[in-house]
């Protein structure tokens, strides 16, 4: 198993052949735009196309960010 922390709550866990992102947030702006990462994340285009599951613990916008969500794959 391969844990990696990439901003706030969000893991990237690989085990067993799977990828899952745990409670996505990584584009900066929510509660109204007064929380950001610092240093911000840097995405690159595809870099979560290979996820296989989405796991959000509860839906704070910490957790579950309709931006990032918006920024990845829908077939996920």
């Amino acid at each position: 198993m391969k844990l990696q922390h990439l901003m706030s709550a969000t893991v990237l866990v690989q085990a067993g052949g799977l990828k899952i992102l745990m409670d996505p947030w990584l584009v900066d702006g929510e509660y109204y735009g007064s929380w950001a990462h610092y240093p911000r994340f840097e995405w690159s285009d595809g870099m979560f196309d290979d996820i296989d599951f989405i796991y959000v613990s509860h839906i704070h916008p910490d957790h579950l960010s309709a931006a990032t969500m918006a920024r990845l794959p829908r077939s996920v």
